[in-house]
Formats: structure tokens, C-alpha cells, sequence
């Protein structure tokens, strides 16, 4: 199982958002899968699951250029904020070798710019009024042989991610991801992680630590 170091732990607490170190844990493994090609995140907020992602996104020395990881949320028309979420995410990974692109848009604008996706994590807008099926949808045929596309706020009160998730699986063109939570479970409570962490989700009747992350890979 991958883990970072302490100094990301601090720097990933200390960020604000929606994101469990469980859940960070298991970004991070799974992100490890992904191909070569492109990688994107929609929704991205203040970085919490991009740092996670670029623990263990691989850097492949055949390219002729580094890795670029695309950053996608409309917040990031302000121009402090990607200044601070650049800066968060390079301080928690130290990858001098990935280009971050932040892009000002919506997810479904976005999505068709692209293909060959190899590492996709979405967790945009409010995940309901039909977007997760649009998503799916553009997403279907886009990614790379191999590639991960792994999903924030699954199986929770946001039922439309789930049904994205299960229209996906049922084109057999997908294959479920397993997660091993009781392994990270197991390392977070060892480590003590989600004491101070900053996120939002935390609530005494959610699921302790949370884990809302789910993950296909392209067949």
C-alpha cells in the first residue's frame, strides 16, 4: 500500500475540503494503476484530492515531455486561489516533473477536449441534475486501455454518481476497481490521520472515517 510522509499529511490537513485521509489513501493506490496518457480532475476546489492523486501518478521516461495534469473547476477564475491550490499541491508532493494546467471551465466542456484519458478522478458540481451521467457519458469512450476513473461522493446521499458509476459497468466496457478499506482503515487509525483534519465531511453520523470513493478501470 502506498502512504506519503508526514510533512503531506500536515500540509493535506491543514487544506480545506471534503476529503477523508482514508479517502486520500485510497486515491493515491488507486492513481498508482493508471496508464500513460492524460490525466485530469474535475473538480478540483483547494487540491485536497489532487495532492493525493500526485503521490503515485507515474512519470514515464519514454515521454518527450512531462506529464500534465489537467485541474479542471470554474472557482479557478480566481487567480489567487490557483496560485494557492499550485502551491498546496507542490509543497504536499514535491514532483518537480508534472505540468499542472488549471482550467476555468466546467467539467462537460472540458471533457470533450481530450482523450486517452489514463487517470480521471470526478467529483464536480453538486453531483446531481443529471451532470454524473453526463460525465459518464463523455467520459465512455475516452479512456485509455487501462486508464482509472475513480469517483468522489460514491455511495452516499448523492445517488446520481452511483447510477453513473453502475451505467458504466453495465456497457461492459469497465471493470470494478477493489479498494482495500479495512488496510487503510487499518494505517489511518494506527497513525491517528483524520485527528485536525480540515474537512468539511466529518460529521459524527457520516461513516467514520469516510470513504466515498469508488474507481472503474477501462477494460
Amino acid at each position: 500500500m502506498i502512504t506519503p510522509s508526514k510533512e503531506f499529511w500536515k500540509i493535506f490537513k491543514e487544506t480545506n475540503g471534503a476529503l477523508s485521509c482514508a479517502e486520500a489513501v485510497a486515491i493515491m493506490n488507486l492513481a498508482a494503476q493508471a496508464p500513460e496518457g492524460v490525466y485530469i480532475e474535475l473538480g478540483t476546489h483547494k487540491g485536497k484530492s489532487a495532492m493525493a492523486a500526485c503521490v503515485s501518478l507515474k512519470e514515464f521516461s519514454g515521454c518527450e515531455k512531462n506529464p500534465t495534469f489537467y485541474l479542471v473547476d470554474p472557482i479557478f477564475e480566481e487567480v489567487e486561489l490557483c496560485k494557492e491550490t499550485h502551491r498546496s499541491i507542490g509543497s504536499a508532493t514535491d514532483w518537480k516533473n508534472m505540468i499542472y494546467c488549471f482550467e476555468n471551465t466546467y467539467s462537460i466542456d472540458e471533457i470533450p477536449k481530450h482523450d486517452d484519458y489514463a487517470y480521471v478522478m470526478v467529483d464536480s458540481g453538486s453531483h446531481g441534475d443529471g451532470l454524473p451521467m453526463q460525465e459518464a457519458k463523455l467520459l465512455e469512450d475516452r479512456m485509455a486501455k487501462g486508464g482509472i476513473m475513480a469517483w468522489h461522493d460514491y455511495k452516499n446521499q448523492f445517488v446520481e454518481v452511483e447510477a453513473a458509476y453502475n451505467y458504466l459497468l453495465s456497457t461492459g466496457k469497465f471493470e470494478e476497481v477493489q479498494i482495500n478499506w479495512q488496510e487503510i482503515f487499518d494505517y489511518v487509525a494506527e497513525h491517528n490521520l483524520e485527528e485536525g483534519n480540515n474537512s468539511w465531511h466529518l460529521y459524527p453520523e457520516l461513516p467514520h472515517p469516510p470513504n466515498f470513493v469508488g474507481a472503474l478501470k477501462r477494460k
